[in-house]
């Protein structure tokens, strides 16, 4: 998908550039990225392009690298439960959304290409 540099890729990018699990220093953030780091190894980058708090969990979709996502489902109750983690090979995983949901991953893509490329 071509960005053309809309005010919803704007506010995306803005959005996103404050998720990135490596840059966030918090509990939640480093449990996170541990369970990333077991399943992909080293990281470049990782970008949050969803939450949604459930009941007794949270369910994150996260952009990894350019080129993987990942779903993490993390108790909230019980916090020395394992984390159940899903991943996507991204193109197959680009086919299921919705438009506005594609120029936001689309806006992450290229902002975790930029960091790369600096990195």
């Amino acid at each position: 998908m071509k960005l053309i540099g809309s005010k919803q890729e704007q506010d995306f990018r803005k959005e996103l550039e404050g998720s990135n699990l490596l840059l966030t220093k918090d509990g939640k953030a480093e449990k996170i990225l541990n369970v990333l780091r077991v399943t992909f190894g080293e990281l470049k980058s990782a970008y949050i392009l969803n939450w949604t708090p459930e009941q007794g969990e949270d369910i994150y979709t996260i952009l990894v690298d350019i080129d993987k996502i990942a779903k993490i489902e993390i108790s909230r109750v019980n916090h020395s439960e394992v984390p159940l983690i899903e991943t996507y090979n991204l193109r197959d995983f680009q086919k299921r959304l919705s438009k506005i949901f594609q120029i936001k991953l689309a806006v992450a893509i290229d902002i975790a290409k930029t960091e790369h490329q600096e990195g």
